[in-house]
């Protein structure tokens, strides 16, 4: 009856000890790096209270939402602040992508170039199909049709490069989103005045 008491002894001074309670620790067994998530994956858990307040102060959407405010209230701007606005507002776009152009580095790669060719060939096979679909379900007069299919063809938002470069994506996305942008510019260009020259030629009155 001895040996089973210094079992249980030998055991007792064992689990006291700090290297016994590592031995008789459950065994682990090797750690698995957790795989990255994508972003769908980090959005189908809800999105960041971060990242709902950094949009709301955004000035772009501010200042979209403050002027459908006062348009939906019927708010008249005065004529002091409406000609200033419309004087600024009219060579806006054109200098900006001016400046895509000038200062933009057009300076990329071949895997860059196929990265490239690939998101813009996505977004206009989508915009396709979706015009395709405005065209021939959407029960509308056809000049309200053509709008929105020519602006589903409009080039990819310039804000997106002031999004890139605010947050810090690194010279590569920046380099990418601004070769886009340009290349968006010239593409949807020459498809829109496709588009509205069928769109203008099928309107004209038929000649008797």
């Amino acid at each position: 009856g001895g040996a089973p008491a210094r079992d249980e002894l030998e055991l007792d001074e064992l689990m006291d000890d700090e290297d016994g309670e590592q031995l008789l620790a459950p065994r682990k067994g090797p750690a698995v790096a957790e795989a990255p998530r994508s972003t769908l994956q980090a959005l189908s858990d809800g999105i960041p209270r971060e990242i709902v307040v950094d949009a709301l102060k955004q000035p772009v959407l501010v200042c979209c939402v403050l002027g459908f405010l006062l348009n939906f209230a019927g708010v008249p701007l005065p004529l002091l602040a409406d000609t200033p606005l419309w004087t600024l507002g009219e060579p806006y776009k054109f200098s900006l992508y001016f400046l895509v152009g000038y200062y933009g580095d057009h300076r990329i790669g071949s895997h860059e170039v196929k990265r490239m060719g690939f998101a813009l060939g996505v977004r206009y096979a989508i915009s396709a199909t979706i015009i395709v679909a405005v065209l021939v379900l959407l029960p509308m007069e056809p000049i309200y049709r053509y709008t929105v299919a020519l602006a589903l063809l409009s080039p990819t938002s310039s804000y997106i490069i002031h999004l890139v470069g605010e947050h810090g994506y690194g010279e590569g996305m920046l380099r990418l989103t601004v070769c886009g942008g340009f290349v968006s510019t010239l593409v949807s260009t020459f498809a829109q005045s496709l588009l509205m020259a069928v769109f203008s030629s099928s309107m004209e009155p038929v000649q008797q």
